[in-house]
């Protein structure tokens, strides 16, 4: 990271070559110009020009970065039989793009936020998934006892609200219970910091889960930080809850082909049963089985 108070001190030109450099490094930021942009002379007014390209370089890396890192996921994930791995890729794709340290998934059942999987790396913990391990945890109530909405769980209120919550130190938020947060730490000896809570809603505008991830770390010191605004993560989210939602779609498409063939089933067994009953056959032997148990009764 540049120092910027060094390069305040050196003469516009040369700022405007470090500036230069720092587009090539992919380190520009606009405070290196943002005075001299302001000069009416030519120097300014190549200040501004820098800064417009580097504006349009930095876009088009972040696009590049999408192409290269984002879609090959989108599609996999699209491609993905498995459900329980799909799942779980979800999650564990979205700890990669944001360098968190653990992350948790909820689906949608009813009033209900559903635990479906639960990843730490620190503690080498995974459950729910392919994973084979159940999670302990009751699903999240999406209202209370009394029909209010239950705000004070953060994965609740984002799937009431449809609205993200990104907090920096969920020990010092204010509005939210993390009683079971703090419980978990308490027993594991961890310490969960930053949350970064998301809606997945689907092209109909309905919340069909909730991506939770925890920790954001620094990829050079490890340090636990707030979590930032990400193209890649907002495409990512797309491309996962359309690949989530896809699979719900098709999966209650092939439920109700099942159900509607088990009820044609029913309707051709009670017609053939009728066919059988109307005959003429059929009624001889019931009125000769009414003869012979009413001689029967008569002995």
């Amino acid at each position: 990271m540049p120092n910027l108070t060094v390069i305040s001190s050196s003469s516009p030109l040369k700022r405007i070559i470090h500036a230069i450099n720092a587009v090539e490094n992919g380190e520009y930021t606009t405070e290196l110009l943002s005075d001299i942009a302001k000069d009416s002379g030519d120097l300014g007014q190549m200040a501004r020009m820098l800064d417009a390209m580097a504006r349009s370089v930095t876009f088009r890396d972040n696009q590049l970065r999408l192409l290269r890192k984002v879609i090959p996921i989108g599609v996999s994930l699209s491609a993905e039989k498995d459900f329980n791995r799909l799942l779980e890729s979800l999650v564990i794709e979205a700890q990669a793009v944001t360098n968190a340290d653990a992350g948790t998934l909820y689906l949608a059942e009813n009033d209900e936020l559903k635990f479906v999987i639960l990843r730490n790396t620190s503690l080498d913990l995974a459950m729910g998934g392919t994973s084979g391990n159940e999670i302990p945890f009751y699903p999240v109530r999406l209202h209370n006892a009394n029909g209010s909405e239950n705000r004070a769980n953060v994965a609740s209120q984002v799937a009431l609200t449809h609205k993200r919550i990104n907090i920096a130190d969920a020990y010092q938020a204010d509005g939210f219970d993390f009683s079971g947060t703090k419980n978990f730490d308490a027993r594991t000896k961890y310490r969960s910091k930053s949350f970064l809570t998301i809606p997945l809603q689907n092209s109909e505008g309905r919340v069909i889960g909730v991506l939770q991830l925890i920790n954001a770390k620094n990829a050079e010191t490890g340090e636990i930080i707030p979590f930032a605004d990400d193209d890649a993560l907002e495409a990512l989210v797309l491309l996962a809850t359309a690949a989530l939602d896809g699979y719900i779609l098709e999966a209650s498409l092939r439920q109700e082909i099942a159900k509607l063939k088990i009820e044609i089933d029913e309707s051709r067994r009670a017609h053939q049963v009728a066919e059988i009953t109307e005959t003429s056959y059929f009624k001889e032997l019931k009125d000769k089985a009414n003869q012979m148990r009413s001689r029967d009764e008569k002995k």
